[in-house]
């Protein structure tokens, strides 16, 4: 299943949750179980953007009043551009 997911997340650039769920066939809670696993297997990193900020919003005074986007970006590894080759 992780590398059919890996594989999705690869082949379509962009993903959602909900809709790599539906297409699997599996909970989100399934999806963000297997983010986790290829991200701490290395065949995946995990990057945030969101400005220069450099603070956390959770600890941020200002966090209700900043409305910044966050975005989370996953890039495949050469270990998982490897994993989909073979």
């Amino acid at each position: 299943m992780l590398k059919e997911l890996l594989a999705h997340i690869n082949g379509d650039g962009y993903f959602s949750k909900p809709l790599l769920a539906r297409t699997l066939n599996i909970s989100e809670a399934m999806v963000d179980q297997g983010l986790a696993q290829l991200l701490r297997m290395g065949y995946m990193k995990e990057e945030v953007s969101g400005g220069d900020c450099t603070a956390s919003c959770s600890g941020c005074a200002f966090a209700a009043f900043c409305h910044k986007d966050l975005v989370k970006m996953y890039q495949l590894t050469d270990r998982g551009k490897a994993l989909l080759a073979s």
